[in-house]
């Protein structure tokens, strides 16, 4: 059993709370039939391109899209919360919830909000019924495993139905075991196969990652593996060929998904006051690059979908 590094510990009190970024209803591309999906904050990595960068942190973060910004000044007459504005080209800092309750324009934004289970069952409740007979539920992120106490208590709550689990697997096999026996399907990412690079693009090595991937295969679970791919990071020959050995050990899984970038991160960033890593296109890849992608794996004998 490989231990990943530590980041973003939970404490006893998030076994009971936690923090969730998102509750989508009637997803379908986030595991079979039609699903609700519980996206929690919190994660171990830090890759580069990530979509959803808000997930990172484990807590509530304010964003500011500037460009939702009429410059009214509103949030600047609110006082006594110790936050800042600097001035009226709406350049925030530390923007307490009172400013944002008064902002009209959608500039500001609490991205989280703590659910204890029976809180988080109040908030899907009108879709049990529905998704139970039709899909179930995803928990997804940042990486929902590290909460693996928490989850258990909330699918004690529930009626028998369909979970899914979409994990980077940068966890503990002891985080695993716990829910391993209460997850049907994990969508389980394969950033990259490489360690070196994996810890340059990700922030970790990714030995407790393929440790997982092979203990969840060992005990016959359902996995559909996903591989994000990134123009200028490992959309390269080396990396469909890492891939491909890799795969080679699991001939069970007969289910694979590319998850091409989305360029949807960098305006999260922005609005988070990231500086936008250089390396990242601008722009999401085109039909033709995406179709290359898939021939690539095509050559090399497996039959993988874009997402």
């Amino acid at each position: 059993m490989i231990e990943p590094p530590t980041k973003n510990n939970i404490s006893l009190n998030e076994i009971n709370r936690v923090c969730v970024f998102d509750v989508q209803s009637f997803s379908i591309h986030d595991g079979p039939g039609i699903r609700t999906v519980i996206f929690f904050k919190g994660c171990p990595l830090d890759c580069v391109w990530c979509h959803n960068p808000e997930s990172k942190n484990k807590n509530p973060r304010v964003m500011f899209f500037k460009n939702n910004c009429a410059g009214c000044m509103a949030c600047a007459k609110i006082s006594g919360c110790g936050a800042r504005i600097i001035n009226s080209d709406a350049i925030h800092e530390m923007i307490c919830s009172k400013r944002v309750e008064v902002c009209c324009y959608g500039a500001l934004k609490i991205c989280g909000k703590f659910y204890t289970p029976d809180a988080l069952l109040d908030r899907i409740k009108s879709d049990i019924a529905f998704i139970k007979e039709y899909g179930g539920i995803t928990f997804s992120g940042g990486e929902p495993l590290i909460y693996s106490d928490f989850i258990c208590k909330f699918l004690d709550l529930l009626p028998d139905i369909h979970i899914t689990v979409e994990t980077s697997g940068s966890v503990s096999e002891k985080e695993i075991d716990k829910i391993i026996n209460r997850v049907n399907l994990f969508l389980f990412d394969i950033k990259i196969v490489n360690s070196a690079e994996h810890k340059k693009y990700c922030g970790l090595i990714n030995d407790s990652i393929l440790s997982n991937l092979s203990y969840l295969y060992q005990k016959e679970k359902e996995i559909i593996i996903r591989l994000p791919v990134i123009p200028g990071i490992n959309d390269t020959t080396q990396h469909f060929d890492d891939v491909t050995n890799l795969l080679k050990n699991y001939p069970k899984i007969n289910k694979i998904e590319i998850m091409p970038y989305n360029n949807y991160g960098i305006s999260k960033m922005e609005a988070l006051g990231q500086k936008i890593p250089l390396i990242l296109p601008l722009k999401n890849p085109a039909s033709e690059i995406k179709d290359n992608w898939r021939e690539e794996f095509s050559k090399r004998g497996f039959d993988i979908k874009v997402l």
